[in-house]
């Protein structure tokens, strides 16, 4: 039985299958979200901002950019938004007056629990039925190609820094806070 050379062998499809059901899952997901979080007048990024805030109050704006990944410029006007609406705000730094501190008010605490509620039910939606360690499998496979990505994403601002900023880099979700550090 004759082998056929490389160069004529069909394409592994499997890579592109895998990576088109996760770039799907996170389009659909993200769409549910926005639908679900429009009914309460919120945006993703808002919700993104408001539940960083409510885990972690008193960061900067800078430290908050880094964790929803947004340029610290995008991010300001976004926050001035969320502050003329009574749901944040921005208070000098004891230690430094220069630096702001970013928190909740009342209401964006009273907000931030509803898109949160939201954003655990579309969780719990996507991974029922799954067993534990379906989803821990799941859960790793995700961190690894994260590492992979966040790899080459290095090894491209290592040849042309100016190229890829955090601002031109595609909009994801962070990792869950628990693996933050």
């Amino acid at each position: 039985m004759a082998s056929v050379p490389p160069s004529t062998r069909a394409p592994d499809r499997q890579p592109t299958a895998t990576w088109l059901a996760v770039v799907r899952a996170y389009n659909l997901c993200d769409a549910v979200m926005s639908s679900r979080l429009a009914a309460q007048g919120v945006k993703v990024v808002e919700h993104e901002v408001l539940a960083h805030l409510a885990r972690h109050p008193g960061l900067t704006q800078q430290a908050l950019a880094e964790r929803v990944f947004f340029a610290k410029s995008h991010l300001s006007g976004l926050l001035g938004q969320l502050e003329e609406r009574g749901l944040v705000q921005r208070d000098a730094d004891p230690a430094d007056a220069r630096v702001k501190r970013l928190s909740l008010t009342g209401s964006g605490r009273v907000l931030a629990a509803q898109t949160q509620a939201v954003q655990q039910a579309v969780v719990e939606a996507m991974t029922s039925g799954y067993a534990q360690t379906e989803l821990q499998r799941i859960e790793s496979t995700m961190l690894d190609v994260c590492a992979r990505l966040e790899a080459l994403l290095a090894a491209d601002r290592a040849a042309a820094p100016s190229a890829v900023s955090p601002a031109s880099a595609p909009r994801s979700r962070p990792a869950p806070p628990a693996r933050r550090g």
